[in-house]
């Protein structure tokens, strides 16, 4: 599909590289870079030199200024009279229509090598930006952790409040032991000074 070089692409259409690389960035033909050559598609460029060989141009027949004469061939059954007044008014009028054509596709070249350089512009922005996916992917892990750090907080607030309970328990039970203590030592103090 891409076979064709720029050399040689050029060669077949009758124009310069230069302008085969317009074509090229103004999208009417495909490329392909490999290494250092630029292959273009095959097809485009079929397309390309049919269209440059296959244009058709209007010559003006025979023309009478007239009625007698008649343009075209004796031989059909229809024939047409031109007058020059007559021709004078057909040929300004396809005038005009040429000129309003020529604007109109000077137009669309100038839109289209506006919305070109828009394109251009929004490849350059989404080759420096993020993809949805990786996007979506980085809001899902980080909504998982989110969850997996409150799930791990709360085991850890359980694990608190069930140590807090027992330091609890075990203060009043060093409170009770050392009252118990205090009393044993002063009923032997009592009982010792009993036997003096």
């Amino acid at each position: 599909m891409y076979t064709i070089t720029r050399a040689d692409a050029a060669d077949i259409l009758n124009i310069s590289t230069r302008s085969l690389d317009r074509y090229i960035k103004s999208w009417k033909i495909r490329a392909k870079k490999e290494w250092k050559i630029v292959y273009l598609n095959s097809e485009d460029i079929k397309m390309m030199s049919w269209n440059n060989n296959n244009h058709e141009v209007i010559i003006p027949q025979k023309q009478s200024y007239e009625n007698t004469e008649n343009f075209g061939d004796s031989s059909t059954s229809s024939t047409w009279v031109v007058r020059k007044s007559d021709y004078d008014k057909i040929s300004a009028s396809f005038e005009k229509v040429f000129n309003w054509l020529r604007e109109e596709i000077q137009r669309k070249d100038e839109k289209i090598e506006e919305l070109s350089i828009k394109l251009g512009r929004a490849e350059e922005v989404t080759k420096n930006s993020v993809s949805l996916i990786d996007h979506k992917k980085s809001q899902f892990l980080l909504e998982e952790s989110k969850t997996h750090l409150n799930k791990e907080l709360s085991d850890i607030k359980t694990v608190n409040n069930k140590l807090e309970e027992e330091l609890k328990y075990e203060k009043t039970t060093n409170k009770l032991l050392i009252a118990f203590v205090i009393l044993l030592l002063i009923i032997a103090a009592v009982i010792w000074f009993v036997k003096i």
